[in-house]
């Protein structure tokens, strides 16, 4: 009998060695997420209370009230007299600090960024008979201290700077030390943006915390092909950090860039855009072009966000659309179209000869050469390119309890068209033939989940959990052999990498 319980003694044993594993690493992580005071899509107060006379409070309460949406978070001074109020939604806030026998202390509106803490210090005087609430004068700052070498970029310079496209991540070519990767000019290498002379695929992109990368390509979920995969409009700041940044803002070689997103507010708000450009309104023609190529583009959406239940349930939602012609001008590489041979002149005066079936001689085969170099003069000229693409956006935000928020968001985004695979938004002109172009579409979704939970008044814990689906496929515009004719056209005929199809799919679940 006791050689059978031995081995379930041993199965005992090994559960509750799992189960005080698991409970401690629990904890571990809670009491890390207390220490960072911020993750990859937060910010985070932090700061003293003190008496008049400089000695610290124990004890006193902290509540920081977002002033969009009224929603309070709540923390308190350890025996140090610190507090930390973590995990917050960059945004506008007021901090309230008040302890038994003091009177309260309010601070005027501060701005949380994200991936920055701002800093506070109350010095709380005693209460007289009668209770009083002191107002300072100006928010204590001491500093924003991100957590790594960064540059912000936030909501007016999304909205006040001029962006051809409106792609918001070219706003990161106004931050020292971004240049336009080398091999990223033209569509065929889509455009990266290199940060500190590193290649551009070696950044990582993350929206609201979640990982937003395409595996593959090692860019942006989209890439660089769509238009967009975000509007600007949806857009509420961003962060770029290039060096020194946490585990918490996952792998990069160069740069991570932190986007959040915009949520309701309890104020119902909105608004609409359109914006033109046409080669018709003027504007010089393009270089080598020699003429201005009809190029038009159409950008139009809107949002609206407010409360749905007033300082409880909040909506956002947003929808961009974009509509791209640009004709593809092809050109020989010397820039001029085939000459056709003519009789007496080439290569030199009297060297071709009247054919004679009987001798044969050069000009027995003049029809084919003519009619093949006619042929290939017809590959050259402009050809119809369009680009179009479209972005949907919608976000919930939801107070459970007091200590309990949830956010809910879902984005999607496609992009289609016709001679789009190989184009360049700076020139139209190609060496390629079209019949090397193709047609790409790309479909793109991203549903994120998000659970912020006060365990104590200093310990916070984030659960985040996120699905996304990259579809990418592109189709030859011919299936002919591909050829190359050296100094004179790149190519022609089907494209060495057309058709192509890629399929991504990730799930991320992420506890702080």
């Amino acid at each position: 009998m006791g050689h059978r319980t031995e081995p379930f003694l041993a199965t005992i044993r090994n559960v509750f060695h799992r189960v005080v594993f698991r409970v401690v690493l629990f904890q571990l992580i809670l009491i890390a997420s207390g220490s960072w005071a911020q993750d990859a899509s937060t910010g985070a107060l932090r700061g003293v209370v003190l008496d008049a006379q400089g000695a610290v409070i124990t004890n006193a309460d902290i509540v920081a009230i977002r002033i969009e949406t009224g929603i309070r978070y709540h923390s308190a001074t350890d025996s140090a007299g610190r507090f930390v109020v973590d995990l917050l939604p960059p945004g506008q806030y007021s901090a309230r600090a008040e302890a038994e026998g003091m009177s309260p202390e309010i601070s005027p509106a501060i701005r949380v960024e994200i991936g920055a803490a701002a800093r506070l210090t109350f010095k709380l005087k005693v209460a007289g008979p009668k209770e009083t609430v002191t107002v300072s004068d100006a928010p204590r700052i001491v500093e924003m201290d991100p957590s790594a070498l960064s540059a912000l970029v936030d909501e007016r310079a999304i909205k006040d700077l001029p962006l051809n496209g409106r792609r918001f991540t070219d706003l990161l070519l106004l931050m020292p030390g971004v240049t336009q990767d080398p091999r990223g000019l033209t569509s065929e290498s889509n455009g990266d943006l290199s940060y500190g002379g590193i290649r551009g695929y070696n950044t990582s992109f993350l929206i609201d915390g979640g990982d937003d990368n395409n595996g593959f390509y090692a860019q942006a979920s989209g890439r660089y092909r769509a238009p967009y995969e975000f509007s600007n409009e949806v857009v509420q700041e961003f962060r770029v950090s290039s060096s020194g940044y946490g585990s918490e803002s996952g792998r990069a070689g160069g740069a991570v860039v932190n986007v959040v997103t915009k949520s309701g507010t309890n104020h119902w708000h909105g608004s609409t855009f359109y914006f033109l450009r046409d080669s018709s309104l003027g504007g010089a023609a393009p270089a080598f072009v020699g003429f201005n190529p009809n190029d038009v583009q159409h950008q139009f959406g809107g949002t609206i966000g407010g409360p749905i239940q007033r300082s409880k349930m909040f909506l956002f939602a947003g929808y961009d659309q974009h509509i791209f012609y640009i004709p593809a001008v092809v050109q020989f590489d010397n820039g001029s179209s085939v000459v056709v041979p003519q009789l007496g002149t080439y290569p030199t005066p009297g060297d071709y000869e009247i054919c004679n079936p009987a001798i044969g001689g050069q000009a027995c085969d003049q029809a084919l050469v003519f009619a093949s170099a006619a042929g290939l003069s017809a590959m050259g000229g402009t050809f119809p390119a369009q680009s179009l693409g479209n972005t949907g956006f919608v976000k919930l935000d939801r107070v459970l309890t007091a200590h309990q928020y949830l956010t809910a968001r879902l984005s999607t985004s496609r992009y289609y068209g016709t001679n789009n695979v190989f184009t360049d938004p700076g020139s139209p002109i190609t060496n390629y033939s079209i019949s090397a172009n193709g047609e790409e579409q790309v479909k793109t979704e991203s549903g994120s989940l998000s659970l912020v939970s006060g365990i104590t008044p200093r310990l916070t814990s984030h659960l985040r959990v996120q699905f996304s689906r990259d579809l990418e496929q592109s189709f030859a515009n011919t299936t002919g052999v591909q050829t190359s004719i050296y100094s004179w056209m790149q190519d022609f005929g089907q494209s060495s990498i057309l058709p192509r199809q890629t399929r991504e799919h990730g799930c991320m679940r992420r506890r702080l």
